[in-house]
Parts: structure tokens; sequence; C-alpha cells
């Protein structure tokens, strides 16, 4: 195992930056089909569940940060942890979460190595965040 802070920035800064922006076509290339995405409020979702929420617009990300993240390779995966503060638009309600997480990227065996996004988001969990 060896720390890996700046690659692990660097995905959560990408994944942050397509959920504000609403490019939910190019998120997808980041996500496994077969993630498992489990929210702060114990809620799951799969691959489809998570972007039928993001293209119908009851799930919204309005702002979002992602704080203290910490990287750990092993081998050719990366655990992700750190912390999220986010200003969410739940259905037709506005919703403040902060969470502490954990993601779990692997490499995208489908992707050349001269590729881009080489890495894909297989697994998160997410918990409230105690004050």
């Amino acid at each position: 195992m060896k720390q890996s802070n700046e690659l692990a920035h660097k995905l959560e800064a990408l994944r942050r930056s397509l959920l504000i922006e609403s490019k939910f076509e190019k998120l997808k290339s980041i996500l496994s089909p077969h993630i498992v995405y489990v929210h702060s409020t114990g809620d799951v979702d799969s691959f489809d569940s998570y972007f039928k929420k993001l293209n119908e617009g009851s799930l919204v990300y309005k702002k979002l940060e992602y704080l203290d993240v910490q990287g750990f390779m092993f081998d050719s995966t990366l655990i992700i942890t750190g912390k999220m503060d986010a200003l969410l638009k739940l259905g037709s309600e506005e919703k403040i979460v902060q969470s502490t997480y954990m993601a779990t990227w692997t490499r995208d065996p489908l992707s050349a190595p001269q590729s881009s996004h080489p890495w894909i988001m297989c697994a998160h969990q997410g918990a409230p965040r105690r004050p």
C-alpha cells in the first residue's frame, strides 16, 4: 500500500466537475456499470438507478465540495476517503448534506494505456458526518 493523494484529488475533482456541470454522459465513462453507490442516507443505487435520478432531476448536485481527501493505492485499486459537503436538490426539496465517504476506484481494463480516463469508480459508501 502506498499513499496516492494527488491521484485521489484529481479523480474526485473530475467527478465533482461532471456532477456540478451535469455532464452525465461523461460521468458514465468513469463509473463502473456494476457500481454499488451507497448514499449517506443508507439508500443504495445501481448505475442505472443513479443515472435515472440524475437525468430526471430528482437528484441535483447544486454545490459540492470534497474535503480531507486521501488516497491509498493497492496494486491497481485506489481507496479514497474524505468528507463531502453538498447542497442537493432531492425531489422538490433542497438539503444540506455533510458526510464522510469512501470510494473505490480501479484501473479500467478496457482503457488503452494512453487513455485520459484509465480509472473507474466501482463502489461508494457514504455515512452522515458527526458535528
